[in-house]
């Protein structure tokens, strides 16, 4: 099979990553890439914005599979446009996508669905928001409704605040149009995690979890980031939390796909949040998260490129999921600065010195190579994931080689792992 994946991050290095694992994977393409991606995969440049040029380079090299990694191509409609030409694609149609790119209708489908999700209110006017404010308690959580990059969830302490996130929201427009309108949402005081099942028309797989580090530095301070660093599994999660998760939850999605009649195809991130031994669903990613993605493909065993066909072929239900028993940690390595304003074209010297072995592998995002040396081209340039019997020998693992690397420009979490003890 001829394989392109759409992206440039470690979430992609790790797809292809999984891809080039397979006896049926023959030629592997990476659009746009990155300098890690490079080693493994032909990586191309098509304007990805221009769906024609996609087809154009499916159809000169012979594509049998089209995945799909950042959510922005899935909101753009590539999916449906991509089906519609004959090209076998990974990742929902735009209006299962509405799921991520609109807050208030993955709200208003779990509650058409009795899914548990914590309550709220939504906003179109920035008075009647702000007026709200005085008839609630704190903390709530302000979100804007559109896709954010991540970083479009804030939790709010008091009353100062909320106003000040409401404003630079909604009317200093901080997140552009996805802040025009704002969910105001209770805050539930659990613990996150961040769930994963494969779906296909008539079935769906859980593959596992993982429990992701949103803020930027040490113990959860700081402003919210794609992501820092996550690690699976959790002492916090038990067998019947998990079939919690799959009875109330991952289950009456797929039922309620059926009650709005559409399908998806793709993989679902269901962002929960646990108090009591109940989970609350926070939001839907129609996506892998990253680094979600670079840990829990360092656990699977089952053949990747299989189980993505099958769903594109809606015979998900004749695949069965086997994950290594090992731990894993990741460790996000990030430009000094994100996730505001950082400089790019900084040299990474130590990088080249360091192999990938059995533990370790470094997963590449924002890099790119310049005279065969490697060079930063992003916020989050590294993903270090290690694999041990536990979750502390996993850590012991990524931190040494983020020692190893010694990247003066960038930083790094130094608690990733620690929610586990």
């Amino acid at each position: 099979m001829n394989i392109l994946v759409l992206g440039s991050g470690a979430r992609e290095h790790s797809i292809c990553w999984a891809v080039k694992k397979s006896k049926s994977c023959e030629k592997l393409f990476c659009s746009p890439g990155n300098a890690g991606i490079q080693k493994i995969a032909e990586c191309e440049f098509i304007n990805l914005k221009k769906k024609i040029q996609i087809l154009d380079f499916c159809k000169k090299n012979s594509i049998d599979l089209v995945i799909i990694g950042p959510e922005e191509y899935l909101a753009d409609g590539v999916s449906d446009y991509l089906q519609n030409k004959g090209i076998k694609t990974f990742g929902p149609v735009k209006r299962a996508a509405k799921l991520e790119t609109s807050k208030s209708f993955a709200k208003s489908f779990l509650l058409k669905n009795k899914i548990l999700t914590p309550k709220y209110r939504k906003f179109t006017a920035v008075d009647k928001a702000l007026n709200y404010l005085n008839s609630i308690n704190f903390p709530i959580v302000v979100k804007a409704d559109g896709l954010a990059a991540g970083k479009g969830v804030i939790i709010c302490k008091n009353l100062n605040e909320a106003e000040q996130t409401i404003k630079l929201m909604m009317k200093k427009k901080k997140f552009g149009d996805a802040g025009k309108k704002i969910i105001i949402e209770e805050f539930i005081d659990g613990f996150e995690i961040s769930y994963f099942s494969f779906f296909d028309k008539k079935t769906f797989l859980p593959l596992g979890y993982a429990l992701d580090h949103k803020r930027a530095f040490d113990n959860d301070l700081g402003p919210n980031t794609g992501g820092m660093g996550c690690f699976t599994p959790s002492k916090k999660v038990s067998k019947s939390l998990e079939k919690k998760i799959i009875k109330n939850i991952i289950k009456k999605t797929f039922l309620g796909f059926k009650n709005e009649n559409f399908t998806y195809r793709g993989i679902l991130f269901f962002g929960l949040i646990i108090k009591n031994n109940k989970p609350y669903v926070i939001e839907y990613n129609v996506r892998f998260g990253d680094p979600e993605c670079q840990t829990l493909l360092r656990k699977l065993k089952t053949d990747f490129l299989g189980i993505l066909t099958s769903i594109t072929k809606d015979e998900l239900g004749k695949i069965k999921i086997a994950n290594s028993r090992k731990a894993v940690v990741c460790v996000v390595l990030a430009s000094k600065g994100y996730p505001e304003s950082y400089d790019k074209e900084i040299p990474i010297p130590n990088l080249k010195k360091i192999k990938d072995d059995k533990r370790t592998i470094i997963f590449h995002a924002g890099t790119k190579t310049l005279s065969s040396n490697f060079f930063s081209n992003g916020g989050r340039v590294l993903s270090v994931t290690s694999t041990g019997k536990n979750i502390e020998e996993a850590r012991k693992s990524a931190y040494k080689v983020l020692k190893k690397l010694n990247w003066k420009d960038g930083f790094y979490r130094k608690d990733i792992g620690f929610k586990n003890f």
